[in-house]
């Protein structure tokens, strides 16, 4: 071996630390591929490391007997606490409470990485437990080596001890009843730096909200405790948003959309949202109201109304109804729900002309752990929902209907990610000739299978007339690559098939496989994908193009 950088090793000597040696070891093996030479400074380094670690007697010869210079470690005593104090300012509640949070104790190893710990602990706890304003002052680490001993003194100002006041809204843009209820903390309660900051993030995760800081006013003096006035002061959101979309395939033609938000409709965050839709296959007006935070923390209330026309090859529709959700979050990743809708329809088609009133309530579940909800590269998704139906009018019946979903992201490399989606449904308790047209299940196109014409896996009758089913099971499977800024494109392969019975007919199902391009604009990707069945028959196209605004999932 020769005398490179590559070939310094070290020994350590009185010592059979096996882990202190391996460190070191990576130490100069680290400093190595820098490319660094100097054993001096090779040396150097090692003591320095050994004192953060304790060792205050370390001592390091260089052997340079042999080509490859040997580090002969000779590490002494480690040193250890034998006294730590915290100073306050002279106030003793402070001084215990600083005292009480330092991770170290006598008889622990005099590390600097422990004692820096120990200082941003010391002057969190403060900064939570009453003296929002502390400060580190000083900082002092005393060793004896006649007996390998240290003292060590935290020394902080705590400033004036505090509590929360009350909350002083800075903008008439929001109720004060709204901002008081995502406060974390209750007036007269010690004042807390980590309390201000949970705080200020449920502020800024509110729609109408940019930005938002909180503080708290000055104190009057040095004399505590003191309560402070909270301070709340925000940049609102745009009140008025607009957007547009389109889609175009071969197999359900063409369509255009407009969305108007309007933020903060009553000073509460409330949110309001029209979605118009003008399509080949489907039509309608969507209004929707939002109340988030509705009558206890991160509970949400949403009203709707809407209207809409299908013409398809299986029926024609007209509807209109209203409906209510209440959304709560249990953990970070599940949220509940339960909702009640009202509609009334006609849809007919060459065998039937019916106007049906439809009552439902329902209950669902959604875990979500995707990194992102409008982008995601990584986690997973699952969504159920159970509702009971009740029919009258010329169709008269009552069934469940139960649908779950699961999405799941990998990325694989920096430029790779592969997508995958299930979905599986069915409509229990009702024979399938009871049920309307509109109310069940139908397999194929876009949304559903790639590669086959809308609605076009769904069961027929005698005549060859689709019918729907009163189950679906839909899969897809994409692998997305993403070449640059703004291009990328994808392979997929879609299954789709909707059953007559109530549980998913596998035997139903067809795949298509296909390819796309992506061209990602600011706020989303513009789609073109084009696919083919494998599985066909006389009536399938070749091929099937899409293009839209958006993922497929």
């Amino acid at each position: 071996m020769t005398a490179s950088a590559q070939a310094q090793t070290v020994n350590l000597n009185d010592s059979d630390d096996a882990a202190l040696e391996n460190a070191l070891q990576s130490l100069i093996e680290e400093r190595s591929k820098s490319g660094a030479v100097n054993t001096r400074a090779g040396a150097d380094l090692i003591v320095r490391y050994l004192r953060a670690e304790g060792y205050y007697t370390a001592r390091v010869i260089t052997d340079q007997s042999e080509d490859a210079p040997i580090f002969q470690v000779t590490p002494g005593q480690q040193f250890h606490f034998t006294a730590l104090e915290v100073e306050a300012g002279g106030s003793r509640e402070a001084a215990t409470i600083a005292r009480d949070a330092l991770p170290l104790w006598s008889g622990a190893a005099v590390r600097a990485e422990d004692v820096l710990a120990a200082e941003t602990e010391g002057l969190r706890a403060l900064r939570n437990s009453g003296w929002p304003d502390a400060r580190l002052e000083d900082r002092t680490v005393t060793v004896d080596h006649a007996d390998a001993s240290a003292r060590a003194v935290f020394v902080y100002d705590p400033g004036v001890e505090s509590r929360f006041g009350d909350i002083n809204l800075q903008s008439a843009r929001w109720r004060q009843s709204f901002i008081e209820r995502l406060s974390p903390f209750e007036t007269g309660e010690a004042a807390s730096a980590a309390q201000m900051r949970v705080f200020e993030s449920r502020l800024e995760s509110l729609e109408s909200m940019s930005s938002a800081a909180v503080t708290l006013e000055e104190p009057t003096g040095l004399d505590g405790p003191q309560q402070r006035a909270v301070l709340v002061s925000t940049s609102p959101s745009p009140r008025h948003v607009a957007e547009a979309g389109f889609s175009l395939s071969t197999s359900e033609g063409g369509g255009v959309s407009g969305a108007y938000k309007r933020r903060n409709l009553f000073g509460g965050d409330e949110t309001l949202d029209v979605n118009l839709n003008l399509a080949t296959v489907q039509s309608g007006l969507q209004v929707e109201l939002t109340a988030p935070h509705w009558r206890r923390l991160g509970q949400a209330l949403t009203l709707e109304a809407r209207t809409q026309r299908e013409e398809t090859d299986a029926y024609d529709l007209v509807e209109a109804g209203v409906g209510a959700r209440v959304s709560r979050p249990i953990t970070d990743t599940l949220t509940l729900s339960a909702g009640a809708d009202l509609s009334v329809s006609h849809s007919e088609n060459e065998t039937l002309d019916l106007n049906v009133y439809t009552g439902s309530v329902s209950f669902g579940a959604v875990w979500d752990q995707r990194d992102s909800a409008i982008a995601p590269t990584q986690g997973a998704l699952v969504s159920m929902e159970v509702s009971p139906t009740l029919l009258a009018g010329d169709a008269s019946s009552t069934y469940f209907r139960a649908v779950a979903e699961g999405r799941r992201y990998q990325r694989l490399t920096s430029s790779l990610i592969i997508a995958g989606r299930l979905r599986a449904g069915g409509l229990i308790g009702a024979p399938l000739e009871t049920l309307p047209p509109e109310q069940r299940f139908f397999a194929g196109g876009g949304g559903s299978a790639r590669g086959y014409d809308y609605q076009s896996l769904s069961p027929r009758n005698a005549d060859g007339d689709l019918i729907g089913g009163r189950s679906i099971v839909e899969s897809s499977v994409e692998l997305r690559w993403r070449k640059s800024r703004r291009w990328g494109g994808v392979v997929f392969v879609d299954s789709a098939g909707a059953g007559r019975d109530e549980t998913p007919d596998f035997g139903a199902v067809r795949s298509a496989v296909g390819v796309g391009v992506r061209y990602y604009l600011d706020f989303a990707p513009l789609r073109l994908d084009i696919a083919t069945p494998l599985d066909g028959d006389a009536s399938d196209a070749d091929i099937q193009i899409y293009l839209g605004l958006g993922e497929a999932f």
